[in-house]
């Protein structure tokens, strides 16, 4: 066990199938799901919108101005009679009348809602940005995750090839020996029965990697998929974190606790204009009218008239049936929920940072202890194979060897993509894996 909780380190496997014209890198496959991601593009639509709704109109500063402007016209039959005596009467008669008007209205005091109002749309612009900014590294951390999973089962298929070859070489030297009397048959056809079921192995294996790509390519945002691609990659372990940094890197930069942190000043916000809203209102306003009329029959043939209004006006709700009692009691209890959930959240994102750390000491440990078993093994086959080759080891000695070469270099393998997984997720736990 590593008992230092500070680590520096540097260990690097370099697959041997990788071809860097060719193959995908790391860097490449990254660079294509920021372009392409569905979920970052998305989440980009979302942030627009509050972008877009953080505006001093939005939160009540500035006044309206409206315009209104109509016209009508009316025929009617019309007999009047007048106090003088004298009457008219008149078919037909026509009437026309147009208004116009600008009415400008401006709240100037709201009880200082429209404050509050604004800072919620700032918190509410700032939290889909943190949302954006997780997305993001999730993406990255998925497509890296995906990644080297993919080019575990790359590098399962080289050694059960390899593995598949020695086996090969094993029928080859069983069938000599058969032929000229040195080994029984039953020693030839166990020899082509191992053959086989490494056959098997290697091609299943090949469906794996198949499955991986597909997933790796899906991440990346690509709609034509390929299961023929090579990637180009190498462990290189570099945490230089120790738990305490990394707890305290997490908690500062965590994109998505900073989101929930914005959403609770977002409930406490919400909370405050309900509670302004219980003040009163004054409101200025200001008009420009006119009116034009024309009449072929009546007391006036023709009237116009225009002119400017102002003054303010003052509201205040006395009592609505206590509802705006009851909205403030549940912004409350919302903005004590949205606490609650942020605290909850920062208990789960230490309990993960500590398990990933764990998880990567341990397959440090791990992929230490196989490199010294990888020796081990691969020259214990190199003699298995010429012992069997000279006549002085049986065919289960050489299996056994040679699956115990295997099974170690898979498990090297496992322990480095393990520590590389771990640390992948340790740097979007802190933060720190898109700077």
């Amino acid at each position: 066990m590593i008992k230092t909780l500070f680590i520096v380190l540097s260990f690097t496997i370099h697959p041997p199938l990788q071809q860097p014209d060719t193959a995908l890198t790391e860097a490449e496959a990254v660079a294509i799901a920021l372009e392409k991601s569905f979920d970052i593009r998305l989440e980009t639509y979302n942030m627009e919108i509050a972008k877009n709704n953080n505006t001093i109109g939005n939160a009540g500063y500035l006044p309206t101005v409206e315009a209104t402007a109509s016209t009508g016209r009316t025929i009617q039959n019309t007999e009047l009679e007048f106090a003088s005596g004298d009457s008219q009467a008149r078919d037909g008669a026509k009437s026309t009348s147009t208004n116009a008007g600008l009415s400008l209205n401006w709240t100037i005091f709201d009880g200082l809602k429209m404050f509050a109002t604004k800072e919620r749309l700032d918190q509410i612009e700032r939290s889909n940005e943190y949302i954006l900014k997780s997305q993001v590294q999730n993406t990255v951390s998925d497509v890296l995750k995906a990644f080297y999973n993919a080019g575990l089962e790359q590098e399962r298929l080289r050694l059960l090839k390899s593995n598949l070859e020695l086996s090969e070489e094993r029928v080859q030297i069983s069938k000599d020996k058969y032929e000229i009397g040195k080994a029984s048959k039953m020693e030839y056809l166990q020899a082509q029965v191992d053959f086989n079921t490494d056959q098997s192995a290697y091609v299943k294996q090949r469906e794996v990697i198949a499955v991986r790509l597909y997933e790796l390519q899906q991440i990346m945002g690509l709609s034509e998929t390929t299961d023929s691609l090579k990637l180009a990659f190498s462990y290189d372990l570099n945490m230089i974190l120790s738990r305490i940094q990394a707890e305290e890197l997490a908690l500062s930069q965590n994109p998505n606790l900073r989101s929930m942190e914005m959403a609770r000043e977002v409930s406490i916000l919400a909370t405050k204009e309900l509670e302004r809203s219980r003040l009163p209102e004054l409101d200025f306003n200001m008009g420009y009218n006119y009116a034009k009329s024309e009449a072929e029959a009546g007391f006036v043939l023709q009237n116009q008239s225009t002119g400017i209004n102002y003054g303010l006006s003052a509201r205040m709700t006395l009592f609505d049936g206590l509802n705006q009692s009851r909205q403030i009691q549940n912004a409350q209890i919302q903005a004590e929920y949205a606490q609650t959930s942020f605290e909850r959240s920062k208990t789960v994102l230490l309990t993960s940072v500590r398990s990933a750390f764990l998880t990567y000491q341990n397959a440090v440990e791990l992929a230490q202890l196989e490199t010294q078993n990888l020796e081990v093994a691969e020259e214990n086959v190199a003699i298995a194979l010429e012992r069997y080759r000279v006549g002085k080891s049986n065919p289960l000695e050489i299996r056994e060897a040679q699956n115990n070469a295997v099974n170690a270099q898979i498990r090297h393998l496992e322990a480095l993509n393990t520590a590389k997984i771990a640390e992948i997720e340790l740097l979007r736990l802190t933060g720190e894996i898109v700077r």
